[in-house]
Formats: structure tokens, sequence, C-alpha cells
């Protein structure tokens, strides 16, 4: 089964419109799950998710409940680095946590948990299987890129001060990107060593305001993300790469 992960229900309505068989159920009478099926593939979409915490908790849930063999996490995120521009789509290289900080503890850096690796790692295969698909099925911008991820909204720079050294944050300078969500899903997967990617649409750079424009170009870009994915499925499917 596959696990998709969003934010709001904006994030998921293209998953769940290209779904069938479908049915619900609810996490502690709180989380939505749906599951159904895309391209003969087993599925099961989750939303209302806004924290790390809340997204390690339901992402271990699912993964302890059900056979799950693949992770995608959408939504939206926050630019830092200038080559990644509103309107343009992240699919996450790595992971960082940034609000982790346990630097007197012996060889370990800050945004890591002792005992774990600092950059949780996505799969390779699965990062060149949405690349291919973002390149056969939109015309869309893309870069592969460091998801910086926090349960605290980094928006500004005052919030993101701690984390900077010179012009690096966390020892990236380049493709940078902010969100709340992705530490918490990363984390669980890591832990049960499932492959996991995310892939978001950046609302703003840092300093930038929310704006309704910027929201209704992440908006468009969604079902980028959502014609991507389901693409990605698909060939995942057809080349049994999850079946091992």
């Amino acid at each position: 089964m596959i696990l998709i992960i969003g934010s709001t229900h904006d994030d998921i309505l293209y998953f769940e419109s290209v779904m069938t068989n479908k049915r619900e159920e609810k996490i502690l009478n709180t989380y939505p799950l749906i599951f159904g099926s895309i391209f003969n593939q087993e599925v099961v979409v989750t939303y209302d998710i806004y924290t790390s915490y809340i997204s390690s908790f339901v992402t271990s849930y699912i993964m302890q409940n059900y056979f799950i063999v693949l992770v995608f996490v959408v939504g939206k995120c926050v630019s830092f680095s200038k080559d990644v521009k509103p309107g343009e789509i992240a699919v996450s290289k790595r992971v960082i946590l940034g609000d982790v900080d346990q630097v007197k503890e012996a060889n370990v850096k800050l945004g890591q948990i002792p005992h774990l690796p600092r950059s949780l790692e996505s799969s390779d295969e699965v990062i060149g299987y949405i690349s291919a698909a973002l390149e056969k099925r939109s015309f869309a911008r893309y870069s592969i890129a460091t998801f910086i991820s926090s349960n605290r909204i980094l928006d500004n720079s005052e919030s993101i001060k701690p984390l900077l050294m010179n012009e690096y944050v966390l020892g990236h300078k380049s493709n940078i990107v902010f969100d709340c969500v992705s530490g918490g899903v990363f984390l669980a997967s890591t832990l049960y060593n499932i492959p996991v990617v995310a892939i978001k649409v950046s609302e703003k750079q840092v300093d930038e305001p929310s704006t309704a424009e910027n929201y209704i170009a992440v908006l468009k870009q969604y079902s980028s993300v959502g014609r991507a994915v389901v693409t990605c499925i698909g060939d995942i499917g057809r080349n049994d790469i999850m079946k091992e």
C-alpha cells in the first residue's frame, strides 16, 4: 500500500478525485484516512496534518497497521533559496529536522537526533521516477531540494536565524525549502525502512507575505504534482519496484 500525506484537503484533493473503490476511516476520530486504488495499486491518503509531531504519530500508526511500501508527502513549502521560486515544485533529496538541538552529545550536529543520521534521505530510485513523471506530464519547473522541517513555521529571517551560519542553513546553501510536516514523516519512514519522498509547491520566499495570489498559484501546480505522483505510482507498479 502507498501512503500519501498532506496538510489540507486541497493538498490531497487530486488524489481523492482519481482514486477508485474508496472507503474512509479516522484515527482517534480525528485524522481522516481515505483508502482506494490508483492504477490497481492500493493507496491510503490522509490530511489535516500540520506539524511533524502529528505527522510522525500518524505515519507510525499507519505503518504499524498496514503494509506500507512507499510514502509521498505533498502540499506547500516556503523557499529559502532564490533557486526555488514561488510556484515551483521542490522534490526532496533529504530532510533535516530544524528544531532539534542535541549538540552537547558527542558527534551530534544541530538538527540531528542522537543515534540517527542528520540527513533523512529520500529514495534515489523514487526521485528518478518522480523527476521523469514531472518532465513527462507537466511543464512545471522543479528542483531537487533539501527540506528543513520544523514544528515551528520557518518563514522569516528571525525564525531561521538559529539555523544559519554565514549563508548556509544546517550546512546547505542551495535548493533549500522549509515545511512543518516532512520531518515527522521522514523520521517514521527511516525507522521503518520505507522509501519516502516529498513533492511540494513553493508558496513564497522567506520574508514574503502570504497572499491569495500565491496560494492560487500553488493550487494550480497541485495538478502537476498529482499527475506526477499518479504517473510514478503507475510506473512503479509496472516495474515491480516495491514488490520485494
